[in-house]
């Protein structure tokens, strides 16, 4: 009886471990379909943190291109101011034209507000 077993016993075996090729097969497809995946997503992502990057380098270089120019319209905010200071003042202007009218009363008086524009 276990001579007849024996065909049976070696198709068994056959037949799982055909099964077993064919699962193997399967996680080995699965296995690259997921490496696959992983190396698009790696891709992907190396690409993205380098526009990432170029984009901050950008941003920096303009930021400072900014502080650039706030720092030149602040010295030329303060060269106005210092020229404003040496302007004659709508009241120092009075004194002169009364002092005017004191010295000399037969000379046409200056308008000043016509003179400002």
């Amino acid at each position: 009886m276990p001579e007849d077993r024996a065909p049976l016993v070696l198709q068994e075996l056959v037949r799982r471990t055909n099964e077993d090729g064919r699962r193997l097969r399967a996680i080995e497809e699965r296995l690259l379909s997921i490496e696959n995946r992983i190396n698009n997503l790696e891709e992907n992502s190396l690409e993205r943190t380098k526009k990432v990057n170029d984009r901050f380098s950008e941003i920096t270089d303009e930021i400072k291109n900014l502080t650039d120019e706030i720092i030149k319209l602040k010295n030329n905010v303060e060269k106005i101011n210092k020229q404003m200071m040496t302007f004659a003042r709508r009241r120092d202007l009075k004194e002169i034209e009364h002092m005017l009218e004191l010295i000399g009363p037969i000379e046409p008086k200056i308008d000043i507000k016509t003179e400002e524009k």
